[in-house]
């Protein structure tokens, strides 16, 4: 291992240069250390089960500070070392035959946290791999929730149908691409069996299906509902009457597909006919049993729609505030994370105002919750009008606000912000006819010159506000060093 200009360097980076001066030498080290620094995914090297070298994205990803990782064992980012002997035993032939490894496993942060990634790597010779690997790493935690997200869902929806009392079945282009257990025993076919089967196999002969086609037609691309009674035939041939529902999908497009729900309704069809002199009590049987499969319909329909409505809700109430809808305090960290990055990439400044409400907690007491409440949606709606698409404004306490300014290009703008802020907050409110004057207290700090981290920034912009207190209330203070920042 060696060392140019503070940039930690391994061997196989120096033997890939071609011959130079050593002047040339750390220019072209230097400039490889900022392509691997500024990559999106975590690149590190190892030899023998130890890290010689890991770029800035890899030490993020795993709570690692830049350059502690080197010279550490490889299996510190498993969760244990189980767990790593388990993922070398599974990687091992693949890397010492050569090819690209290319997996998804557990590994754990300096925290302790377990996450998921996925990891590509290769040996740099495969003749010899005491000449180590370079892995590429990516946090693909969020992918593989949501994707376990949907396989839940899915799993619902398949348990929903495949319980339901009538038969489902979706086709396009004429053929089978799924239906529920109740259609497929209803004409003597697995699901298996019938996915990608032309739909004419359950009909009594190609000129019937034909003929149904001919009827049908008009009626789903018109968006309307297809409701009929049609003799259908199972797998063993025989014949049957059942009451078909149908839709499109996409009225203007038949080519994605239409919805059937189906009825065996040969029991009902035999009473008919056996029965004619029966006629009215009949039909009124038959209107009563239609309402009932329309309510069932609905009721089904209602129910996915309510499930996704809560789950849409759950998520929203996740990362934002129940009164205000504001995002909150989660969605305002990964909000700054992202500012952060950006600033680090394009050189940018980053402006985050800390704010509080002065005597908000007497109006709160005297007037009530309600009106405290009313205030503080009040505030939000001012400072939502003042903000750019790219800022953030986040409620994070009971009266405390947070505003992220990203892509600054200099000081005196986040300055102008703070004023814009402190005039609008400070206008008289009308609140369920109670006339009121709230001033704010600002604290301003700024990325990168009072913090590099987002936690950071935050703590020095709320040392600025408590200052501005400190200083009469109603005003807004820059931080500035001397300031005593929080933890």
């Amino acid at each position: 291992m060696e060392t140019s200009g503070g940039v930690i360097l391994s061997a196989p980076i120096i033997d890939a240069l071609p011959s130079c001066d050593a002047s040339e030498l750390e220019h072209r080290l230097l400039e490889y250390q900022a392509i691997l620094d500024n990559a999106s995914l975590g690149i590190t090297f190892t030899r023998r089960r130890t890290f010689l070298h890991c770029n800035q994205r890899f030490s993020e990803m795993f709570g690692w500070e830049s350059n502690e990782l080197v010279g550490q064992p490889a299996n510190l980012t498993y969760p244990s070392p189980a767990a790593y002997d388990r993922w070398l035993r599974m990687a091992a032939p693949v890397l010492r035959a050569g090819r690209r490894l290319d997996t998804e496993v557990q590994m754990a942060r300096r925290d302790g946290s377990i996450f998921w990634c996925r990891m590509l790597g290769r040996l740099i010779d495969p003749a010899d791999a005491s000449k180590g690997a370079i892995f590429i790493t990516e946090d693909i935690t969020e992918r593989k929730e949501a994707a376990e997200a949907q396989r839940r869902l899915l799993l619902e929806y398949q348990a929903m149908l495949d319980n339901a009392s009538l038969g489902v079945t979706f086709s396009r282009k004429r053929r089978f691409l799924h239906c529920n257990r109740r259609f497929s025993e209803m004409f003597g076919w697995t699901c298996e069996e019938l996915i990608d089967q032309p739909t004419h196999i359950l009909y009594p002969s190609p000129e019937a299906y034909e003929e149904l086609t001919l009827l049908a037609r008009p009626i789903l691309t018109s968006g309307q509902r297809l409701d009929l009674e049609v003799r259908m035939k199972r797998r063993d041939g025989m014949l049957f009457w059942c009451r078909v529902l149908a839709k499109s999908i996409d009225p203007s497009d038949p080519g994605k597909g239409t919805i059937y729900l189906t009825e065996d309704i040969t029991e009902r069809r035999s009473a008919q006919e056996a029965i004619k002199r029966a006629h009215d009590e009949l039909e009124l049987r038959v209107q009563e049993r239609t309402a009932e499969l329309a309510r069932a319909n609905a009721l089904l329909q209602a129910e996915i729609q309510e499930r996704q409505m809560a789950e849409e809700r759950i998520r929203y109430l996740a990362h934002h505030d129940a009164l205000t809808g504001l995002p909150n305090r989660r969605l305002l960290q990964d909000r700054m994370e992202q500012a952060l990055e950006m600033a680090r990439r394009h050189r940018h400044l980053v402006a985050v105002q800390f704010i509080d409400l002065d005597c908000f907690k007497p109006i709160n007491d005297r007037l009530g919750h309600h009106v405290g409440d009313l205030l503080l949606q009040a505030v939000a709606t001012r400072l939502r009008s003042l903000l750019r698409g790219v800022d953030t404004v986040a409620r994070v306490g009971g009266d405390e606000f947070v505003i992220v300014l990203p892509e600054m290009h200099e000081e005196s703008a986040a300055q102008e912000t703070a004023q814009k802020v402190l005039a609008a907050l400070s206008q008289p409110y009308d609140i369920d006819g109670h006339q009121m004057l709230v001033t704010p207290s600002i604290g301003v700090s700024l990325y990168p010159r009072d913090a590099q981290s987002a936690e950071r920034l935050l703590s020095a912009a709320d040392c600025a506000m408590y200052h501005a207190k400190r200083q009469g209330k109603g005003n807004w203070q820059l931080f500035r060093d001397g300031m005593c920042v929080p933890g």
